[in-house]
């Protein structure tokens, strides 16, 4: 478990950054110790969209990141889903049909807009920044340390780009992590958002060390200069009693579910609107999948036929709960799924996965220690409803 972050750990949590020109940035000052703590959030629940774009592009710029936040600033826990560029925009309400094309036909309003229409969510602000801003914030930190996995090579010409970043451990400047977070190798969109995650994870390493206390003024400096939102000031010290308290363990970061497609020769990222819907549910509109990835379960097949402990298995996984083990129970005539748990403190959880499998709850008294945090489902008749 990672400890409670220490004051200086705060303060550097202030200028937390998310990826690819995207800041999340606690702004701080001395005006707001002035301010009251209690917060403006309805229900304790704030949304962010955080968006990256290239102002050097001819014409309206189009967005390269995109990243929708979801804090809970009464438990200081954060969700992040990042939405690939080329997501689909099936909408008869819009002329485009990629979600990075919605920052150019109506700026980061728009972009809002697409995806409050597409998660059927609410968003309460926004913020973006250009690369250029992004350089200027890693280059205040003093480069961000990562591992990179493979060469990365890539040259275009006619646009000025060349990236050539050797493999293994890297201090990388603001220019070099640009083009990191940028790179696209033959597995596309994706394969960036599985850089741009890592990078995340490198970026907080950086801002949680005790060397970057020194360099807090500047970057502060740089994020006021860089960053575009419409967070007003009273409503900053929340974020701030979020950052005192959060740690990496209450922080979750997926990518939107869905799978590459070719439509009439374009490239694109066609969502799973229903594992999508899983995952607003669990990861913003509350933050369970973050308690649920505790968990270990034990999926045992109750009603005897072929795969329905691994249907389960791959649904409650949905829902961020590791799968510990898949197998048969003692016999295949439950009439409906049973979830034992073995500690009165799990009794809550427990209840949640019957009602989703449409099952019953059993508390098992004389468990071992061995069983803290594990659950077993047996899988009965009716199981099919669900998954």
């Amino acid at each position: 478990m990672i400890e409670k972050l220490t004051d200086w750990k705060y303060i550097a949590l202030i200028i937390f950054l998310v990826i690819l020109g995207v800041v999340i940035p606690f702004l701080w000052n001395e005006e707001l110790s002035q301010i009251s703590s209690s917060g403006p959030f309805k229900e304790n629940k704030v949304n962010i969209l955080a968006v990256g774009y290239d102002s050097n592009v001819n014409g309206p710029s189009r967005a390269d990141t995109i990243i929708l936040i979801s804090l809970d600033v009464e438990t200081n826990e954060a969700g992040l889903i990042f939405l690939p560029r080329d997501t689909y925009i099936n909408s008869n309400k819009r002329n485009f049909t990629k979600l990075n094309s919605s920052h150019v036909y109506g700026g980061i309003e728009l972009t809002q807009k697409t995806v409050e229409e597409m998660l059927k969510i609410d968003i309460d602000y926004y913020l973006e920044t250009d690369f250029r801003g992004f350089e200027k914030i890693i280059d205040r930190l003093g480069g961000v340390n990562i591992n990179v996995s493979h060469n990365l090579n890539y040259v275009d010409k006619a646009g000025g780009l060349y990236i050539d970043i050797p493999a293994g451990q890297q201090n990388l400047n603001g220019e070099e992590a640009l083009e990191y977070v940028r790179y696209r190798d033959r597995r596309g969109d994706i394969g960036r958002i599985e850089r741009q995650q890592k990078f995340i994870d490198a970026v907080l390493e950086r801002v949680l060390s005790p060397a970057i206390v020194t360099k807090v003024p500047g970057v502060i400096r740089e994020v006021n200069d860089a960053v575009n939102t419409n967070i007003p000031l009273q409503d900053i010290t929340p974020f701030l009693n979020t950052a005192k308290e959060i740690n990496l363990s209450q922080l979750e970061s997926k990518m939107l579910p869905g799978r590459p497609e070719y439509i009439n020769g374009i490239s694109y990222w066609i969502p799973d609107f229903e594992e999508t819907e899983i995952m607003v549910d669990s990861l913003v509109r509350n933050k369970s999948y973050i308690k649920n990835k505790e968990y270990q379960l034990n999926i045992l097949n109750g009603v005897g036929e072929s795969g329905a402990a691994s249907k389960t298995a791959n649904l409650l996984e949905k829902y961020g709960f590791k799968i510990d083990n898949i197998g048969n129970a003692d016999k295949y005539d439950y009439q409906s799924s049973v979830i034992e748990y073995y500690s009165k403190d799990d009794e809550k959880i427990a209840s949640q996965i019957a009602d989703l499998l449409g099952g019953k709850i059993e508390y098992v008294e004389d468990a071992e220690e061995d069983f803290d945090k594990n659950i077993k489902v047996i899988v009965g008749a009716g199981y099919e409803k669900s998954v």
